[in-house]
């Protein structure tokens, strides 16, 4: 008889994934809604967008249940006081193995030995886990708009910490933000859309995944074909940003400084 494990990880579909893990939910009352699908579908965005390469399904899977044993209350959202040991112990059961259940743990670095080595997929959804958080509504603020989250992610969450992936999810984040559909960057009309969903609301926000897919897809294949020349949005906005890095790192005239720009 399969496990838990087997079964999700074999599983290709990301909404199907997203099925089963709300399945687990049902049974063993883990923690689980739409501000974990809106984290793993950052996730899933970024790894597609920028074409990362690691093992897609493993952070999908990992995206969905890191932080299975969290609690929801009515007041407010508490991480339950469980050891990474305690984790392990449970994704272990689940049929995970030790690889998995490292990447699971390293989407926060609280706790974590800064000596070991880290998975790369340990960075994603690290990157995931700290931008989607700050895009959802809180009991005690609403959700930062997507540049405000940006900005707080580079300079404030993330700063001094080393995570390979940082500078590629800027990039990430700035492509899908110059796609605009109805006035909104792709990122900003899937966190609009998602937050409008209940919190608790898992077909709900299986219907959106539907939707933010088909709606992206789309998109980019129309901003492809508006491209000169074959080119793709990745390296348009690569030159775009090596032509502004010329300008600041440019010495100005004298007499100039950069107030007489503004």
């Amino acid at each position: 008889m399969a496990t838990f494990a087997q079964y999700i990880l074999n599983e290709p579909d990301f909404v199907k994934k997203i099925e089963i893990a709300s399945f687990l939910k049902k049974k063993q009352n883990t923690y689980f809604n739409t501000s974990v699908i809106m984290k793993a579908e950052i996730a899933r965005e970024f790894m597609s967008t920028m074409k990362i390469d690691v093992d897609q399904n493993m952070v999908l899977t990992a995206a969905l249940l890191y932080d299975c044993l969290k609690i929801d209350s009515p007041e407010e959202i508490t991480r339950l006081q469980n050891s990474q040991e305690k984790y392990r112990r449970y994704l272990k059961a689940l049929g995970f193995d030790d690889r998995f259940c490292k990447i699971c743990a390293e989407h926060s670095r609280v706790g974590r030995n800064p000596n070991v080595p880290r998975e790369k997929e340990g960075d994603i959804l690290e990157l995931a886990e700290q931008f989607g958080a700050l895009l959802v509504h809180r009991s005690d603020r609403l959700a930062y708009s997507v540049p405000e989250a940006l900005e707080i992610l580079v300079n404030k969450n993330m700063k001094g910490i080393k995570n390979i992936y940082l500078e590629q999810f800027q990039e990430f984040v700035d492509i899908m933000e110059d796609i605009e559909i109805m006035h909104l960057g792709l990122l900003s009309r899937f966190q609009k859309d998602l937050n409008c969903v209940t919190r608790n609301d898992i077909p709900g926000a299986v219907r959106e995944i539907y939707a933010t897919m088909e709606r992206n897809e789309e998109a980019f294949r129309k901003r492809e074909a508006e491209l000169r020349m074959g080119g793709n949005l990745l390296d348009e906005l690569k030159k775009a940003r090596a032509k502004l890095k010329l300008f600041q790192d440019a010495p100005l005239l004298p007499g100039f400084n950069l107030d007489d720009l503004k």
